[in-house]
């Protein structure tokens, strides 16, 4: 039972460094030295736990993605009350994207790598609110001719876009939007868009 403790405790501190290490470099130039010497272990213990830095790739891919997954499946159980839920889900959204940098930082790698190591994932991504529209155009609420797909695909890219492109839109727009207070304008302009198009 020791032994096992202490293997899930080695495990997590190489997935913690390599998480870092792959958000910041990518897949490519991420290097196993220096994922072993962030974790405070011998590289040898990367092999024996992942096969390959591949491996260990995939790894941490499934745990950014499980994190996603947790957060829709909260969604799910919501209880759809109409403009006030896409609002709270919306506001939801944006605080996982910023409470979650290298989860944003690995999708972006992971879409330069044409989604090679994520495509075969098993995953709930998205299933939450696709549950939630459904409840609503199951109780009237939501006008059934909605598109739920293309409202999930805008739903994602809409909030995503907001921290995946922040620092060159910043950038080229002379101002911080990544502050509280340009985020918090960014949820609502993006809610209202949402809103517009769900009920209307």
């Amino acid at each position: 039972m020791e032994q096992k403790k202490k293997t899930e405790i080695t495990k997590k501190k190489i997935l913690m460094a390599a998480e870092t290490e792959f958000a910041a470099l990518g897949l490519a130039a991420a290097r196993i030295d220096s994922i072993a010497k962030s974790a405070g272990i011998n590289k040898q213990m990367i092999y024996a736990h992942f096969k390959s830095k591949d491996g260990l790739y995939s790894a941490v891919l499934e745990k950014v993605y499980s994190r996603l997954s947790e957060y829709q499946k909260a969604i799910s159980d919501h209880e759809f009350e109409g403009i006030e839920t896409i609002r709270n889900v919306i506001t939801e959204y944006f605080s996982f994207l910023n409470n979650n940098p290298t989860f944003v930082r690995l999708m972006l790698w992971e879409n330069l790598n044409n989604a090679e190591y994520v495509g075969d994932m098993k995953t709930t991504l998205y299933s939450g609110i696709e549950e939630l529209l459904k409840k609503g155009i199951k109780k009237g609420i939501i006008r059934k001719d909605l598109d739920i797909e293309q409202t999930i695909i805008s739903f994602n890219m809409f909030c995503f876009s907001a921290f995946s492109n922040v620092y060159t839109i910043s950038k080229l727009m002379g101002k911080d939007l990544s502050s509280g207070e340009e985020l918090e304008k960014r949820a609502k302009h993006i809610t209202e868009v949402l809103l517009k198009y769900i009920f209307e």
